[in-house]
């Protein structure tokens, strides 16, 4: 049986074309976030998987940001937040957070990680946890190093990939997707805090108008009862005039 090895040659032009295509695909990818309704009383909790590959690249963090509201008129609650590890370890823990978290802890190793909101008794009501995004990010430190091929224009067009350097651009791929992930999840963190600052200001607009309006009537209010008393003291047969003699 007669074999035949198969080379395939890669042009650092194609690698660059991949490259960006697939770079251009993560960036049009959004982080999902998640809205949770919590009981007083009750806990829940968001899981996220992560894969051998990720440790790969040193440096990985988990990166996550919380948004805490409620739908009751009266009370606003408080949760408690835990991060666990892939050994059910509590990496991150956060008591009575009233308005927001963020989360950003060194991952210890592939595997599952959780977040937990626990909705005490004491709020009193119940807790709608936003988890903007949740996910895991590296940390990027100074300027990375450009290979470019050498030779001449011919030898550069035939040049062949090896593996490391494939590996190389997985990797690059990996944490630029990672990047543009947390770069996704900040802008929706800004875009949710920035509805909840309309929120406020509408509902701030409508109260103002509101008392303004119910003022205005207590006073008219006021002032016909003024004009009134005053007018029936004038009636006649209820105002005597005494002429001095």
């Amino acid at each position: 049986m007669l074999k035949q090895d198969i080379t395939i040659d890669i042009s650092p032009v194609h690698m660059a074309i991949v490259f960006v295509y697939v770079l251009c695909t993560a960036c049009l990818l959004s982080v999902s976030s998640l809205k949770i309704r919590v009981p007083a009383g009750l806990t829940e909790c968001v899981a996220e998987l992560v894969a051998d590959e990720h440790f790969t690249i040193a440096g990985p963090r988990i990166d996550s940001r919380l948004l805490v509201g409620s739908t009751s008129a009266y009370y606003h609650p408080f949760v408690h937040v835990k991060v666990y590890g892939p050994h059910r370890a509590v990496l991150w823990e956060q008591t009575h957070v009233y308005s927001e978290a963020h989360v950003n802890i060194p991952a210890h190793g592939p595997g599952k990680y959780e977040v937990c909101i626990s909705n005490p008794r004491e709020s009193r009501t119940e807790a709608i946890v936003d988890v903007v995004y949740f996910t895991l990010a590296h940390l990027r430190s100074g300027r990375g190093t450009i290979l470019i091929p050498k030779g001449t224009q011919e030898t550069r067009s035939t040049a062949m990939a090896h593996q490391d350097d494939v590996d190389a651009a997985k990797r690059t791929i990996m944490s630029m997707r990672e990047f543009v992930e947390v770069i996704s999840g900040s802008q929706q963190y800004l875009q949710r805090k920035l509805d909840r600052h309309k929120q406020t200001v509408v509902s701030s607009s409508h109260r103002a108008k509101g008392y303004a309006l119910l003022e205005m009537v207590v006073i008219l209010s006021l002032v016909a009862v003024q004009v009134l008393t005053i007018t029936k003291f004038f009636e006649s047969g209820k105002v005597r005039i005494i002429t001095a003699v």
